[in-house]
């Protein structure tokens, strides 16, 4: 008995260390991961346990989800449409364990939690437990305003090896900064994320510990609500000047929960008092507060990109792996202003991040599909249908908190330590009604109703990933790809609005954009008459196998052979896929066809046509935009000397031009020829996880409940209605 309860007080001291200690955690570097490896921990300590183990009401959608998460291990090397090939290393491995682990130890803490009595550990600790994160984040939003620049190396981060801190995902988890330097109103602002490695779980963490923070003083003294009071009159500081609307946004639902929930209980007092607390600091803080706000909603700069990304999102996993997604997140190819486009140290949000991040929503979506989000979404909606009445204090805080993140899942990257405070609000209801007497499922008797009813999932699983692979292995043809390099060199461009403002000053001339972008170099390539020629080279090779003969006759047969090609242009633009290499002029043509043979003649024929598409193009447009600017600058300046002078200086640069040899590009790269993977992985793990899951809901179907097996009490008998 001794150490069983040594056992229960090494847990509970360890589950407070994860927030008392959050700040050794950061100074660490191992903020990540502590939480981690105290999850597994209690794991421990909770399976050693004599009792059995009871699950919370939803238990099967989130075991599920947990399931439908895993299978995602199996699809980590499927391409997802519009997302950059390959990459498909231990990166993606690493990224998909990590996210993984994390929702392996908020259910470990759910469980642990829930299972943990009152008594042992009562609601007041946790909530101060929880509620010191609020004060820990308040001064880091603090530090992060006052030293934005503050940074240093973590212990975790001196001790890994060089290769691995230069990658950008683990720097921001190991490397501690105080604030992000970022241009959201057009000049440099601070953004707090201390103790935090994002901003948006900064600004998370703020908004749901500030509830537990609440609830901790709402139960105690008068010395811990004037506490919590000055702690939240601080903590406004940093969250207005954070310019973090997600955060804003939680707090005015919060002003308007609280509102809702003062009429309800008619606590008229509170609220009356409430309100002049609030209109004194709207009065004391009214001008620099209304400025900033107004400020930011006018620069409200990150919409349009995530309303992009989100689109993507959606597209790629409806087309690609609409049922179980992919995952974990991929790369955009380019940016969604160019297919060359990327971030630079000048302009770090050029690029676009991955498919699936900025919001937890569409994590979800990405990486589980859209069986997956309905899971993930069915199993917090059960648990917010049992707290809605707010009849309890627990139940309010859980409300409060499944609100709040319902909010942020759409905004912010919360799966970390924001989730794992969703599911201790979680767990502090569960085990509340659970001790007021609602009868829970065991782990055992879970255990027994998934022996019985394994079986037969596991024969719909089999049957449904052997139908996946048996549709694939059915696709007789076989698709190789090649990969052609090119590099593009700009000619020199003697129009350009620099040389034309030398000469005239500041007079009002139309300038025109003459930059040739590598997205104009896709359409070129992509172009009727391209695809047409490449088809003629085409068919006139396959017409004259033999290039020496054919060598004078060539470019007669490809005429003749254009009209009566064996190969169409769509069936060319089918099969092309054109990338670059970010902030470069380098292009990345990769072409498909049944063979490898047919696959590289296909790209050299496209490269081909297009590099003489792109010369008879610069050549034109050369002309074009001399005739244009000429007759544009007599029109102008009809009398002006210097119109002479510019034209002199235009049409000699116009002769170099002309004279100079060099190519508009070349062939730098030609691939050996790869044969493309079957989506063999992608449709059996589909198949499966389809026959698995109609296995479980058969077996939930037709289960019949046992002697003395225990059935789920109503909820109004848990709290019946009060006498007014």
């Amino acid at each position: 008995m001794r150490g069983h309860w040594g056992r229960g007080a090494d847990s509970r001291l360890l589950f407070a260390l994860i927030f008392l200690g959050f700040p050794v955690w950061w100074a660490l570097g191992v903020t990540a991961l502590f939480p981690l490896a105290v999850a597994a921990v209690l794991a421990v300590h909770l399976l050693r346990r004599r009792e059995p183990i009871h699950l919370p009401p939803g238990a099967t959608l989130w075991l599920l989800f947990l399931g439908w998460v895993a299978l995602g291990v199996f699809v980590l090397g499927v391409d997802a449409p519009g997302a950059a090939p390959g990459g498909d290393g231990a990166g993606r491995a690493m990224v998909f364990g990590y996210r993984l682990a994390w929702y392996l130890a908020c259910t470990a803490v759910l469980l642990w939690l829930g299972n943990t009595s009152r008594k042992a550990l009562p609601d007041r600790t946790v909530y101060g437990l929880v509620g010191f994160l609020f004060a820990v984040s308040t001064a880091g939003g603090l530090l992060g305003l006052l030293a934005p620049s503050f940074e240093f190396t973590s212990v975790l981060e001196a001790g890994l090896p060089r290769g691995l801190r230069a990658n950008s995902f683990v720097a921001s988890l190991v490397h501690p900064q105080a604030a992000d330097i970022q241009l959201v109103l057009g000049r440099p602002e601070a953004r707090p994320k201390a103790p935090f490695a994002f901003t948006n779980t900064w600004g998370s963490v703020m908004a749901l510990s500030a509830i537990f923070a609440i609830a901790w003083a709402a139960t105690g003294r008068l010395r811990a609500r004037v506490l919590v009071g000055a702690g939240l009159a601080i903590a406004s500081v940093p969250i207005v000047f954070s310019l973090n609307r997600g955060l804003w946004a939680c707090v005015i639902l919060g002003v308007v929960g609280v509102i809702v929930l003062a009429l309800r209980h008619g606590q008229l007092g509170r609220l009356v008092a409430g309100g002049v607390a609030i209109a004194i600091a709207l009065v004391v803080a009214a001008g620099p507060l209304i400025a900033l706000v107004n400020e930011r909603m006018a620069n409200q700069h990150s919409n349009a990109r995530r309303g992009s990304l989100a689109s993507a999102t959606v597209d790629s996993v409806s087309t690609g792996s609409p049922l179980i997604g992919f995952g974990t997140t991929r790369d955009v190819q380019g940016s969604f202003a160019s297919i060359s486009g990327g971030s630079t140290p000048d302009c770090p949000a050029c690029g676009v991040p991955p498919l699936g991040t900025q919001g937890h929503f569409w994590l979800v979506l990405f990486s589980q599909g859209w069986i997956g989000v309905a899971l993930f979404l069915g199993f917090l909606v059960f648990a917010l249908s049992r707290t809605w009445r707010c009849r309890t204090r627990n139940e309010i805080l859980a409300t409060f908190v499944l609100a709040f993140f319902a909010l942020q899942i759409f905004v912010y990257d919360t799966l970390g330590l924001p989730l794992m405070l969703v599911f201790v609000a979680i767990a502090l209801v569960w085990r509340e009604q659970r001790e007021n007497g609602l009868t829970a499922w065991t782990g055992p008797q879970l255990g027994e109703r998934l022996r019985r009813g394994a079986p037969l999932a596991l024969v719909l699983a089999l049957l449904g990933a052997g139908a996946g692979m048996a549709s694939t292995m059915q696709e007789t043809t076989r698709t190789w790809t090649t990969e052609v390099r090119l590099v593009l060199t700009s000619p020199p461009d003697p129009y350009s609005p620099a040389v034309i403002g030398d000469v005239l000053g500041e007079a009002e001339v139309n300038r025109r954009d003459l930059r040739i972008t590598i997205d104009t170099e896709a359409a070129i390539l992509l172009s009727e008459e391209t695809l047409r020629n490449a088809a003629a080279e085409l068919a006139a090779d396959e017409a004259a196998p033999d290039e020496a003969k054919a060598a004078g006759k060539k470019r007669k047969r490809a005429a003749a052979a254009a009209a009566s090609s064996p190969i169409t242009t769509q069936e060319l633009r089918d099969g092309v896929r054109l990338s670059a290499e970010p902030n470069t002029q380098i292009l990345v043509l990769a072409v498909s066809g049944p063979s490898a043979e047919q696959s590289r003649a296909r790209g050299v024929a496209i490269a081909k046509t297009y590099l003489s598409a792109r010369q008879k193009y610069v050549d034109e447009r050369r002309t074009d935009l001399l005739t244009r600017l000429n007759q544009d600058l007599r029109k102008v300046l009809p009398t002006d000397p210097t119109t002479a002078t510019l034209l002199l200086r235009l049409n000699a640069a116009d002769r170099r031009l002309r004279a100079d040899t060099r190519t508009v590009g070349r062939v730098v790269n030609v691939s050996d020829p790869e044969e493309v993977a079957r989506k063999s992985a992608l449709r059996t793990t589909s198949g499966g996880a389809i026959g698995l899951l109609v296995g479980v809901a058969a077996g939930a179907f037709t289960a019949t409940r046992r002697p003395g097996r225990p059935s789920p009490v109503p909820f109004r008998r848990l709290h019946p209605r009060r006498k007014r």
